[in-house]
């Protein structure tokens, strides 16, 4: 039997017991009225189980890497781009936040498509019962509520350590000269095509420049 019929018949004998004066009879509609609602929750729940099982594998997973990010003085803001997601069910986008991470989830139904963006280590501390999402045009804004006012140069703790084991050192106990050479030798080695060429264009001029007797 069905849950919604379960629920009528269910109704039906609470209509009877309120109907009868005998204490006895009462007792026994009202508990076979309880049992089957309870039969109907349960087989509301199995009937679900059974559609999750359907549905599920029909969709497939796809993991998202690239977004955009800019800051006010409160907040960090995450800019995920994904077209049409502006007609998307309301249900079908969520986000999870922790103290120093956030996850956004993005059910595309038509394309039978879970897309996941996870941040773990951000840089610096956030407020997760303050930070939301909200979607816009063509994409989602995760805004992340910052526990202090501090300026965010990076958005993880990652990218600020990758950033600064590129940066040159300058050793001061060094000679000036040499260690200006080894300075422009690091960025040299360590920067893309624009980088080399800038620095490359910069050592010929200082050549040109020297006279006769500083290039002996």
């Amino acid at each position: 039997m069905s849950a919604s019929s379960l629920r009528k018949d269910a109704d039906e004998l609470l209509r009877l017991a309120m109907l009868t004066e005998i204490e006895n009879v009462k007792r026994i509609l009202t508990s076979e009225a309880t049992r089957l609602v309870q039969a109907a929750e349960a087989e509301e729940k199995r009937s679900q189980g059974a559609q999750k099982k359907v549905l599920r594998p029909a969709f497939t997973t796809t993991k998202l890497y690239n977004y955009g990010w800019d800051q006010s003085e409160k907040f960090l803001k995450i800019y995920v781009t994904m077209n049409g997601v502006q007609s998307f069910a309301a249900n079908s986008i969520s986000t999870t936040f922790g103290d120093k991470s956030f996850e956004l989830q993005i059910i595309d139904e038509e394309k039978k498509v879970n897309y996941i963006l996870t941040v773990n280590n951000l840089l610096y501390k956030i407020v997760p019962g303050e930070s939301y999402s909200k979607v816009k045009t063509d994409m989602v804004v995760v805004f992340l509520r910052k526990a202090s006012t501090q300026n965010w140069g990076f958005v993880t703790e990652a990218e600020k350590k990758a950033k600064d084991a590129k940066t040159p050192k300058f050793d001061k106990e060094e000679d000036p000269g040499a260690s200006l050479m080894t300075l422009m030798k690091q960025m040299y080695e360590d920067g893309d095509d624009d980088m080399k060429r800038t620095i490359a264009k910069a050592w010929t001029e200082a050549r040109e420049k020297k006279s006769p007797d500083d290039v002996l």
